[in-house]
């Protein structure tokens, strides 16, 4: 697996959010990003306090987290945190679990009123705006002291890049992994597949879509579908990874790609797929698409590591194989160093903790709560559950999705839906990705 070298690359800048973009941004977008943490009402506090947010009493500098892991996966979040303050009488970290909506809520106006965290977590999609504001700062000075700090190298490049604007990076890698197909194994034998029928191609996932398709009765409506995909919502994801994955591209670097002849020809061939061959329902959501998957309906569904546990949920066997190709769309969530942040000390604390959070030991742990370790260098037969061990293959090709924007996500989503929706309803893709570029394009020029 390749890992990370102490240089990386370059994302140009793009424009700032207004708070009121910011605001709009929440959407628990980055949520989905943060997995199956789930939503809670009221912040929780993990482990004992040793004094206010970066206060230094006795030779002690305190930091205060925020999170929006509040299931199982907050319990690992709040073990490896509690190991770093056994490890150590330097530094106290204290963690408060929220749901990710009300972290973008509270984040600016708790900075402002200085009781705000000195780190928090989230995805990538808001984090330009944030940085445009100086609410999140620069962590390049723990990438460069290389002497101190050494997890850093072990770190997946890929995890870096997508948080690196004009030369400088701003977040250490809290927890990550790659969207896969996730695959009832009982359908697939039924399907007479096997493991040699695993598709490397795009070409070879919808034959086996179409392989898993069962229409008993012939009405035109299939008793169990090849696959599960979304149309009506929260489609940007799977779409950028369709894309890539035909040559063509999304979002890079705040540029929309998608009025493209390599992605009329990959999203007319999943049309066909869809209307033709029938290998999904249409007129589904995410979670509609989940359900399908749970009630034993369809074949495949491609998804973050939240599918294992909800797979277990519903009884439903299930393995999982890497996408087809060698860019996927990842989960991604940071450590973000916030303003609250003014010392020396406090940056030493909060990177000794990054630095703890990334290492070996703790990141076999954190398999534990169903993500893979952030680093490459893991033996699977090391991670808490064998089906972590297989996702932990392709978590080098994961990316976010929409990079180097700062633009308002629920409207390119609103686009990217309307998209979707319509190319499996039969429309004209060329069209319908032209129409979504131009107000794409508007979106991220504005």
């Amino acid at each position: 697996m390749r890992m990370r070298g102490w240089k990386a690359t370059t994302i140009s800048m793009v424009a700032a959010l207004s708070l009121v973009g910011l605001a709009a941004c929440s959407d628990d977008s980055s949520s989905s990003d943060g997995g199956g943490g789930g939503d809670s009402t009221e912040a929780t506090s993990g482990g004992d306090s040793s004094g206010d947010s970066g206060s230094t009493a006795e030779g002690v500098t305190n930091i205060l987290l925020w999170h929006g892991y509040t299931e199982a996966d907050g319990d690992v979040v709040q073990k490896i945190i509690d190991n770093f303050n056994a490890s150590q009488s330097q530094y106290h970290v204290t963690a408060e679990q929220m749901a990710w909506s009300s972290i973008i809520e509270k984040l600016v106006t708790s900075l402002g009123s200085g009781d705000g965290p000195n780190a928090m977590v989230y995805g990538p999609d808001v984090a330009l705006g944030y940085i445009n504001q100086g609410a999140f700062i620069s962590q390049q000075d723990y990438y460069d002291d290389t002497t101190t700090y050494k997890n850093q190298f072990a770190v997946y490049e890929n995890l870096i890049d997508q948080v690196t604007w004009n030369g400088e990076i701003y977040g250490a890698p809290m927890g990550t992994a790659p969207y896969s197909v996730y695959y009832n194994t009982d359908l697939w034998a039924a399907a007479g597949l096997t493991d040699a029928d695993i598709p490397t191609t795009i070409p070879e996932l919808m034959e086996v879509a179409k392989k898993m398709t069962v229409d008993e009765n012939g009405d035109g409506t299939p008793e169990t579908y090849g696959f599960a995909i979304p149309d009506t919502s929260d489609n940007s994801i799977q779409l950028s990874t369709w894309l890539h994955s035909g040559g063509g591209d999304f979002i890079t670097d705040g540029v929309a790609y998608l009025d493209s002849p390599e992605n009329i020809a990959t999203l007319e061939m999943l049309q066909k797929a869809v209307v033709e061959d029938k290998i999904s329902p249409t007129g589904i959501d995410s979670t509609a698409a989940m359900e399908l998957f749970g009630a034993g309906r369809a074949g495949m569904i491609f998804n973050g590591p939240w599918e294992i546990t909800s797979a277990q949920s519903f009884g439903i066997p299930c393995s999982v194989f890497g996408w087809p190709g060698t860019w996927t769309a990842g989960v991604a969530n940071y450590w973000w160093s916030t303003s609250m942040n003014d010392t020396p000390e406090e940056k030493a604390a909060l990177y000794a903790f990054e630095d703890f959070w990334n290492s070996y030991e703790q990141q076999v742990i954190w398999t534990e709560s169903y993500y893979p370790p952030n680093r490459g260098d893991i033996p699977q037969e090391e991670m808490a559950y064998e089906i972590i061990g297989t996702l932990s293959q392709y978590s080098e090709y994961a990316h976010f999705y929409m990079s180097g924007s700062a633009a308002s996500l629920p409207d390119i989503a609103a686009e990217v839906d309307t998209l979707v929706s319509s190319a499996f309803k039969g429309g004209d893709v060329p069209s319908l990705l032209a129409t979504a570029q131009e107000k794409i394009t508007g979106y991220l020029n504005g």
